[in-house]
Protein backbone atom coordinates (compact mmCIF):
# COMPACT_ATOMS: atom_id res chain seq x y z
CA UNK A 1 0.00 0.00 0.00
CA UNK A 2 2.80 2.55 0.89
CA UNK A 3 4.35 1.95 -2.82
CA UNK A 4 0.92 2.97 -4.25
CA UNK A 5 0.77 5.49 -2.47
CA UNK A 6 3.86 7.08 -3.51
CA UNK A 7 3.75 6.10 -7.12
CA UNK A 8 0.31 8.00 -6.94
CA UNK A 9 2.27 11.09 -5.80
CA UNK A 10 5.00 10.48 -7.75
CA UNK A 11 2.46 10.63 -10.89
CA UNK A 12 1.10 13.87 -9.50
CA UNK A 13 4.18 15.81 -9.36
CA UNK A 14 5.28 14.81 -13.11
CA UNK A 15 4.01 18.09 -14.17
CA UNK A 16 5.18 20.10 -11.14
CA UNK A 17 9.06 19.93 -11.47
CA UNK A 18 9.67 22.34 -8.51
CA UNK A 19 8.71 19.54 -6.17
CA UNK A 20 10.83 18.47 -3.59
CA UNK A 21 9.65 17.20 -0.22
CA UNK A 22 6.42 15.40 0.43
CA UNK A 23 5.38 14.92 4.04
CA UNK A 24 3.95 11.00 4.51
CA UNK A 25 1.44 10.07 7.33
CA UNK A 26 2.40 7.18 9.75
CA UNK A 27 1.16 3.83 8.38
CA UNK A 28 1.20 1.36 10.69
CA UNK A 29 2.88 -1.62 9.49
CA UNK A 30 3.03 -3.70 13.15
CA UNK A 31 6.95 -3.29 13.76
CA UNK A 32 7.96 0.60 13.67
CA UNK A 33 5.99 3.82 13.74
CA UNK A 34 7.08 7.69 13.83
CA UNK A 35 5.55 10.77 13.83
CA UNK A 36 6.07 11.91 10.35
CA UNK A 37 8.37 11.53 7.12
CA UNK A 38 9.50 13.37 4.74
CA UNK A 39 10.51 11.66 0.96
CA UNK A 40 13.12 14.06 -0.53
CA UNK A 41 12.23 13.49 -4.06
CA UNK A 42 14.44 14.52 -7.20
CA UNK A 43 14.54 14.78 -11.21
CA UNK A 44 16.70 12.25 -12.94
CA UNK A 45 16.42 12.86 -16.64
CA UNK A 46 13.22 13.18 -16.60
CA UNK A 47 12.45 10.68 -14.02
CA UNK A 48 10.95 11.30 -10.59
CA UNK A 49 12.74 9.02 -8.35
CA UNK A 50 12.86 9.05 -4.10
CA UNK A 51 16.43 9.90 -2.79
CA UNK A 52 15.90 10.30 1.11
CA UNK A 53 13.82 9.47 3.55
CA UNK A 54 13.50 11.24 7.37
CA UNK A 55 11.20 9.59 10.05
CA UNK A 56 10.73 12.07 12.98
CA UNK A 57 10.27 10.48 15.96
CA UNK A 58 11.30 6.74 15.09
CA UNK A 59 9.78 4.00 17.93
CA UNK A 60 9.79 0.47 17.53
CA UNK A 61 7.54 -2.10 19.33
CA UNK A 62 9.00 -3.84 22.50
CA UNK A 63 6.48 -6.24 24.17
CA UNK A 64 3.42 -4.57 23.02
CA UNK A 65 4.73 -0.60 23.43
CA UNK A 66 6.87 2.06 21.64
CA UNK A 67 9.41 2.25 22.77
CA UNK A 68 12.63 4.78 21.18
CA UNK A 69 15.45 3.12 20.47
CA UNK A 70 19.60 3.80 20.70
CA UNK A 71 21.70 4.82 18.16
CA UNK A 72 23.69 2.89 16.38
CA UNK A 73 24.25 1.33 12.55
CA UNK A 74 22.81 -2.21 13.61
CA UNK A 75 19.42 -0.49 15.15
CA UNK A 76 19.11 2.28 12.35
CA UNK A 77 19.60 -0.30 9.70
CA UNK A 78 16.91 -2.69 11.12
CA UNK A 79 14.28 0.27 11.25
CA UNK A 80 15.12 1.08 7.94
CA UNK A 81 15.08 -1.95 6.68
CA UNK A 82 11.32 -2.49 8.22
CA UNK A 83 10.53 0.26 6.80
CA UNK A 84 11.24 -1.48 3.16
CA UNK A 85 14.84 0.47 2.71
CA UNK A 86 18.17 -0.54 2.19
CA UNK A 87 19.89 1.09 4.98
CA UNK A 88 20.38 4.31 7.62
CA UNK A 89 22.10 7.20 5.82
CA UNK A 90 24.06 10.14 7.09
CA UNK A 91 21.97 12.80 8.29
CA UNK A 92 19.96 11.58 11.38
CA UNK A 93 19.77 13.14 14.43
CA UNK A 94 19.86 12.34 18.11
CA UNK A 95 18.11 12.90 21.56
CA UNK A 96 19.19 12.28 24.80
CA UNK A 97 17.72 9.37 26.97
CA UNK A 98 17.59 9.48 30.75
CA UNK A 99 19.49 7.48 33.23
CA UNK A 100 17.68 4.36 34.97
CA UNK A 101 14.97 4.29 31.54
CA UNK A 102 15.22 1.24 29.21
CA UNK A 103 15.08 1.75 25.94
CA UNK A 104 15.14 -0.81 22.21
CA UNK A 105 17.97 -2.47 20.96
CA UNK A 106 17.93 -4.55 18.25
CA UNK A 107 19.13 -8.04 19.37
CA UNK A 108 20.42 -10.00 15.99
CA UNK A 109 20.69 -13.41 17.85
CA UNK A 110 17.45 -13.30 18.22
CA UNK A 111 16.25 -10.89 15.45
CA UNK A 112 13.87 -9.43 17.03
CA UNK A 113 13.76 -5.44 19.22
CA UNK A 114 14.65 -6.12 23.05
CA UNK A 115 14.95 -3.62 25.94
CA UNK A 116 18.23 -2.53 27.08
CA UNK A 117 18.64 -0.66 30.44
CA UNK A 118 21.04 2.77 30.48
CA UNK A 119 22.41 2.17 33.98
CA UNK A 120 22.69 5.38 36.09
CA UNK A 121 26.11 7.13 34.89
CA UNK A 122 24.64 10.59 34.25
CA UNK A 123 24.84 11.38 30.90
CA UNK A 124 23.70 11.47 27.66
CA UNK A 125 21.99 8.21 25.92
CA UNK A 126 21.72 8.17 22.57
CA UNK A 127 18.81 7.91 21.01
CA UNK A 128 17.02 8.33 17.23
CA UNK A 129 15.12 11.55 17.40
CA UNK A 130 15.04 11.46 13.17
CA UNK A 131 16.61 8.76 11.12
CA UNK A 132 17.11 9.54 7.43
CA UNK A 133 16.99 5.92 5.45
CA UNK A 134 17.84 4.91 1.56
Amino acid sequence: MNKMIVLGLLAGLSSVASAQTINLENVDNGSVAFEKAEVTIAANQGVFASGVVTYYSPRVWVNGRLQSFFVGPTNGNQFCEERGHNQEVSGSTIKCGEDESSYANYDWYGKSWVYKSTGSKNQCYQLYATIKCQ
